[in-house]
């Protein structure tokens, strides 16, 4: 997956999952909101219902891990816009009797690009894992995408097409505390690869060994292939069940590899251009957060949330406002 979608797909969960404090149960859950991030500037705005089959209860646990705590089978869609996305994703969870559950997901991401037409991304994802206890949950996903376009005219035409694989393993679980609320630990770790192709046919203007121009047809060729490593861990202290601050780290490595091929026909003559390129590096990642939900009515609340996060040498701050409503 590009690091664009992996950015959006960041952003649409810091958006999502604003709570309300009642002692009630609920199985609706609906909400909209926006996040803002320097990191681009392009805003997001977001809408998302749930329905839950078992009652989930709000009551003594911290409003943003009801959801969590309360293992319930969970149907949900989502829509998600920005300056030149639009993502719409269908997802849910089943969860057995004894506690295993599967679950999957599809979603669709249309961007808008200047000079070409729209393009659009199907990503497929199943899930499966176990609720060790009221507090912690095991899950492993798989998640999958194809994409390719083509364009062509009288003098140029280009094909191009990548396929992406991750695997991942999620472990989170609560420790309810006496005197506040609890802390959330997190820890991740995923595996991608994504294999590129593409083939480049245009008509050039080539200058042969007089400098003499002559027409010429080059064929443009290549493939690549990327794989990126992923560790991460976190952790939220929930100093009431309304206010939070948390922390993470995150390690990643990649390693890009890619080939090229340049073959220029003239009418005299054929040449041929090989390349290659290899590149492998890490990034260490810092990110500090707090959130507040605001309760304001018996079915509506408010949130707010600010990540401050730290790339090596560089950083961004994301600020999400979300209305949430649970019914």
């Amino acid at each position: 997956m590009t690091r664009s979608t992996l950015s959006l797909a960041v952003m649409l969960y810091l958006a999502s999952s604003a709570a309300f404090a009642a002692d009630s149960t609920f199985h609706h859950e609906a909400e909209i909101g926006f996040l803002d991030t320097s990191e681009s500037s392009d805003g997001l705005a977001s809408a998302k219902y749930s329905y839950y089959f078992q009652g989930v209860k709000q009551n003594d646990v911290p409003y943003a891990l009801a959801t969590f705590l309360s293992q319930s089978s969970v149907v949900s869609a989502r829509y998600a816009m920005t300056e030149r996305q639009d993502l719409y994703e269908l997802s849910g969870e089943y969860v057995f009797d004894s506690k295993f559950f599967i679950g999957g997901a599809y979603s669709r991401l249309s961007t808008d690009r200047a000079f070409v037409p729209t393009t659009d991304l199907d990503v497929y994802e199943l899930k499966a894992g176990y609720y060790f206890n009221p507090h912690a949950k095991l899950t492993l996903s798989y998640l999958t995408h194809s994409h390719s376009e083509s364009t062509s005219n009288n003098i140029y035409s280009f094909d191009k097409s990548e396929d992406y694989d991750e695997l991942a393993v999620e472990y989170q679980h609560y420790l309810p505390f006496e005197t506040t609320s609890g802390l959330m630990l997190t820890a991740t770790a995923s595996y991608s690869k994504a294999d590129t192709e593409y083939n480049n046919t245009y008509d050039t203007i080539f200058h042969d060994g007089t400098n003499d121009p002559v027409d010429a047809t080059t064929e443009a060729t290549g493939n690549g292939t990327g794989k990126q490593t992923s560790l991460g861990v976190s952790a939220d202290w929930y100093i009431t069940n309304s206010w939070s601050v948390g922390g993470g780290y995150q390690y990643l490595h990649y390693d890009d590899k890619s080939s090229y091929n340049h073959l220029i026909k003239t009418a005299d003559d054929t040449l041929n251009y090989n390349d290659s390129y290899s590149d492998s590096d890490n990034a260490n990642i810092y990110t500090l957060n707090t959130s507040y939900f605001w309760h304001f009515s018996k079915y509506v609340s408010a949130r707010a949330a600010i990540e401050q996060r730290f790339i090596d040498s560089d950083s961004d701050t994301s600020v999400g406002i979300a209305i949430n409503g649970r019914f």
